[in-house]
């Protein structure tokens, strides 16, 4: 059996490192477009999460806290996977709930809440929905993601989990392509694990002194291959909607890493 090697799989500021992916992806960044790391009050987000997703009815803050610690605390003691810590990192609690249809969890349960904590966090902002009510039927789970293995365990029981927008500048297909070669524990996020993240860190795209990137759902295909759906500020306000990405990379774009406990 080949060793594993102990290159760390992330540089200094948290970023997924290319490796050997064959699809677009910058092989450095400007760092440009970045997301700041948001203070996490674990009361508030664990309040939000309650009451706008209905998601944390099983623990309390201190648990989440608890539980959410231990994550970063396994991925710092591996040399491969420490400097992910050095980024952007937003805990989050999934609801315990069976999802048949993606698109209709995301435009029934899900976007709502989100607009919930963002304009309930940031009254003098909107978020807009741009696919109000056209989700249903939509979006599909992409094989290679690991994404299912999240939607199969929310069937089973509430899931911690934390947020890492660690592949800035990838294309799509670039960040299929990473996930598959990361450890088993990193799956690329989606749309309830995103909107669980911006729920429970609602200024995630709110940056007031510079440009943040736009997110994707990577871990989701739409019905038309070359579009994809995605989380944008608007100006200071905040957006979800779908564009054209081609299979392309551009220094704009990131993709999400989710990493649960116990994964």
């Amino acid at each position: 059996m080949a060793a594993v090697s102990d290159m760390p799989l992330f540089d200094d500021f948290g970023r997924c490192l290319p490796g050997a992916v064959q699809s677009p992806a910058l092989p450095r960044s400007r760092r440009y477009f970045t997301l700041l790391q948001p203070k996490i009050d674990y009361v508030a987000s664990h309040a939000r999460l309650l009451s706008c997703l209905g998601a944390g009815t099983t623990m309390d803050a201190a648990t989440f806290e608890a539980r959410a610690a231990s994550i970063l605390s396994r991925l710092e003691s591996d040399p491969r996977t420490a400097a992910i810590a050095r980024g952007v990192a937003v805990p989050f609690v999934l609801p315990r709930l069976v999802i048949d249809d993606m698109g209709r969890s995301l435009d029934q349960r899900f976007l709502p809440a989100v607009r919930e904590a963002f304009e309930n966090t940031y009254p003098d902002y909107r978020f807009a929905n741009h696919h109000h009510g056209e989700l249903e039927g939509r979006t599909e789970i992409q094989p290679e993601s690991r994404h299912a293995r999240l939607v199969a365990a929310m069937r089973e029981t509430e899931l911690v989990g934390i947020y890492f927008p660690a592949l800035s500048e990838y294309s799509l297909p670039a960040a299929l392509e990473q996930v598959t070669a990361l450890p088993d524990q990193f799956l690329l996020a989606g749309g309830v694990d995103t909107c669980a993240a911006l729920i429970s860190a609602p200024g995630l795209l709110l940056r007031t002194d510079s440009y943040p990137p736009l997110l994707w759902l990577g871990a989701l295909a739409s019905e038309r291959p070359a579009i994809a759906y995605h989380f944008e500020a608007y100006g200071f306000n905040l957006t979800f909607n779908r564009r054209a990405h081609l299979g392309l990379a551009a220094e704009y774009w990131s993709c999400g890493l989710t990493v649960l406990e116990g994964d």
